[in-house]
């Protein structure tokens, strides 16, 4: 019998305020399911991290019950410790939870979270930033930004975010110096990617697996907004890029230095724009639940 303890942390600024909603609902089927169960809501302007730190210390299992960035957040603040990462998928993208082979039905992922299967996770680092998925530079930076002020519900509010970013997105220089050497491109997008997929449907990193130990250095090459709307569009239906569109370099360690400061996000939220990035991984430094079959 399961006698772990769970703290789940809500994150009640996302999807619009949804996820908490989400739990009240369930509050019943909670408390059947995961008999040691603490419920913590997060407000605006505390620190999911420091709380999900915190809360490790009296805990089992941390479960971040929000979307992409409430899981970066918890996971940042596990980062150091043994206790076991959860996740409830409650986000508009839920692009990690894919990565965990988790459901969309709540039921089933609470009885994922009580059967406890866990595996390692890898955790990306640009500059002093972690992420778990992708932190996109450039037009996914832009795209995501503009995500974040829509009022679009669910994956759509990115398909129209990209558009608009399309339109006003600058091509920009970049140097990547990667095992002592130094190469340059110009380019509209560069991503660095954990998992397969961001924005709740695109398909940017076929080869990511996020416990390999290894990072996807993407390269958007084509600077033509033409093709890059074509490319845009096969993503929005699943399709991954064209091979003569994009460059994947798989990583461990990687400088970028781009021509102008350009908009950034990590796991889908905006950090603030920069011309310099050093980038790393922490290998299997998370123990992460996700569905075995």
């Amino acid at each position: 019998m399961n006698d772990l303890s769970y703290c789940l942390i809500v994150n009640k600024a996302s999807n619009s305020g949804r996820s908490i909603g989400i739990i009240n609902k369930h509050l019943e089927l909670i408390n059947k399911t995961l008999l040691r169960v603490e419920i913590f809501e997060v407000d605006v302007n505390e620190s999911i991290s420091q709380i999900a730190k915190s809360k490790a210390t009296d805990f089992d299992v941390i479960v971040a019950c929000g979307g992409d960035g409430t899981a970066r957040n918890v996971a940042i603040g596990l980062r150091k410790s043994d206790k076991i990462f959860g996740v409830l998928p409650l986000g508009s993208g839920n692009d990690f939870a894919k990565m965990l082979n988790l459901s969309q039905s709540f039921e089933e992922n609470l009885h994922i979270l009580k059967e406890a299967n866990t595996r390692s996770l890898d955790l990306g680092i640009v500059n002093d930033t972690f992420f778990i998925n992708t932190l996109g530079i450039g037009f996914d930076g832009h795209t995501n930004y503009l995500a974040s002020k829509s009022k679009i519900r669910g994956a759509l509010k990115y398909v129209f975010s990209g558009i608009r970013a399309l339109i006003s997105v600058k091509s920009f220089y970049c140097t990547i110096e990667l095992d002592q050497k130094k190469k340059s491109y110009e380019t509209l997008m560069i991503i660095i990617a954990n998992g397969k997929w961001e924005g709740g449907k695109y398909f940017i990193s076929p080869n990511s697996i996020n416990n390999d130990g290894i990072l996807e250095l993407i390269i958007f090459q084509s600077i033509n907004r033409i093709k890059l709307m074509i490319e845009f569009i096969k993503l929005t239906f699943g399709k991954s890029m064209s091979s003569n569109s994009s460059k994947i370099i798989p990583i461990k360690k990687a400088t970028i230095h781009t021509s102008i400061p350009v908009f950034v996000h990590a796991d889908g939220e905006i950090k603030t724009a920069q011309d310099s990035f050093l980038i790393d991984i922490k290998p299997n430094i998370l123990n992460v639940i996700y569905r075995s079959d």
